[in-house]
């Protein structure tokens, strides 16, 4: 028969935690058997594998939606729903281009950057490609002749993007019209 001690040293055995899971053998064997106690299945011998590897990962998972503390208005989110228009098509009521020969007022900015790029400067094809789709979405909104990326200024609060355009003669003339993109 077991003597007490021994019954105290193996107890103190099965108490010892895994250094890698934090867990010890005791208290994880008391958790099967009280899912095999509440559960009274006749096959628990089977189960016996499937309870203890359910037991183990069941206090790894989370408890509650782990996308709780998330912030969802974060700057990144924030400037995509911002940069998200520069990819819609122009809404129903623009105004409709003439289809007569009209030359296209948008020249290719991206060609452009490309040999900015080769030469070590530019703004990027990212940035490119938004201030491009940015002029674009002008371009179809207003009845322009010509539309010139004149550059970027680099305020201390905002950054700004300077497009020299050119009203078509036939077009409505307004003066000093701003579109922000950023």
């Amino acid at each position: 028969m077991a003597s007490e001690t021994m019954i105290q040293n193996a107890k103190a055995f099965l108490l010892q935690e895994s250094p890698d899971s934090k867990l010890n053998l005791y208290d994880h064997l008391c958790s099967v058997m009280h899912k095999i106690l509440e559960n009274r299945t006749p096959n628990s011998v089977d189960l016996l594998e499937a309870l203890s590897k359910e037991a183990k990962t069941g206090k790894f998972s989370p408890k509650g939606d782990p996308t709780a503390d998330v912030s969802p208005s974060s700057h990144e989110v924030e400037l995509a729903n911002v940069q998200n228009k520069l990819f819609q098509k122009p809404s129903e009521d623009a105004e409709p281009e003439a289809e007569d020969e009209v030359e296209m007022p948008l020249p290719d900015l991206m060609d452009t950057a490309h040999y900015f790029e080769l030469a070590g400067v530019g703004l990027g094809r990212e940035e490119t490609f938004r201030i491009f789709l940015a002029l674009k979405n002008l371009v179809d909104t207003h009845t322009l002749q010509s539309v010139r990326f004149w550059g970027k200024i680099l305020g201390t609060q905002k950054n700004y993007i300077v497009a020299e355009v050119e009203y078509r003669e036939d077009g409505e003339e307004q003066e000093g019209e701003e579109e922000g993109m950023k």
